[in-house]
């Protein structure tokens, strides 16, 4: 009855969707995330993106476009950062904090109402449209083809990125492309969480499903569907206990971590 009353609404149904195409892209690319000890650079991106969000609001131009841009220049910086020895928590530590003090003055200046602001902070996934959800489509497409194609390439420099080179894997383009797509995938997934919680979009369930997986192609088949459960459950929760739809995501995710943990732990 619960399930009826929620998805018979045309929000909800956009929510359902849109969420669980989010999650299928931000499962995946964190699974190469969690791998390659990057769980500090999906939040790293996250609150650079609100320099975006500050410059789009004072200039008057559409804050989501501008805030990509920024998103994936910051990424690419991070990466060519790592690439050149300074490894990406590094760069994101010491731009985090700089980059949410720009985003704040940005705003300020802007003189923006507040509740738009903060829907950028801790998202709304009730208020997505299915404009949204075709852009959400279009780059869960993306990721999913990324995925298949470079998924070991990237694992396997992970572990030994001297003897991939050897292997004549082009580490370097396909890092890169990583980037681009982790950085859309963020930037895209706020209108969900905000910035605050879409880190947890990225690592949660991938951090889940490594705990309970022994190989990580097991991972990439369990992180997503970790997600998409979280999802779900976590609308139902929104519905039937009137609080905040990502909150109740990223508390689901924590739940099922905390399973995977004593599952880990106690199951052996």
């Amino acid at each position: 009855m619960i399930l009826t009353e929620i998805f018979v609404y045309e929000f909800g149904q956009i929510a359902l969707v849109g969420g669980i195409l989010s999650a299928i892209s931000t499962s995946l690319l964190g699974n190469l995330v969690v791998l390659r000890k990057m769980t500090f650079m999906g939040s790293g991106i996250a609150h650079l993106s609100f320099i975006g969000v500050g410059l789009g609001l004072l200039l008057g131009y559409n804050p989501s476009l501008i805030t990509l841009a920024v998103a994936v220049t910051s990424a690419l910086v991070l990466g060519y950062l790592s690439r050149k020895g300074i490894h990406e928590d590094i760069g994101v530590g010491v731009l985090f904090s700089t980059s949410m003090a720009l985003g704040i003055i940005l705003i300020n200046l802007s003189k923006e109402d507040s509740s738009r602001v903060m829907a950028y902070l801790f998202g709304d996934i009730l208020a997505m449209s299915w404009g949204d959800v075709e852009v959400l489509a279009t780059l869960a497409v993306a990721v999913l083809v990324f995925t298949i194609l470079f998924r070991d390439h990237l694992v396997y420099a992970t572990f030994d990125e001297d003897f991939s080179k050897i292997l004549g894997i082009k580490i370097g383009a396909i890092y890169y492309s990583f980037l681009v797509l982790l950085a859309s995938s963020i930037v895209l997934s706020i209108n969900m969480l905000g910035i605050i919680l879409v880190s947890a979009m990225i690592v949660v369930p991938s951090a889940s499903a490594m705990l309970v997986s022994k190989t990580y192609k097991g991972m990439f088949i369990l992180s997503p569907i970790i997600s998409t459960i979280s999802v779900f459950a976590g609308l139902v929760l929104s519905w039937v206990y009137d609080i905040p739809s990502g909150a109740s995501i990223v508390l689901v995710q924590g739940l099922i971590f905390l399973f995977s943990f004593l599952v880990k732990v106690f199951g052996k």
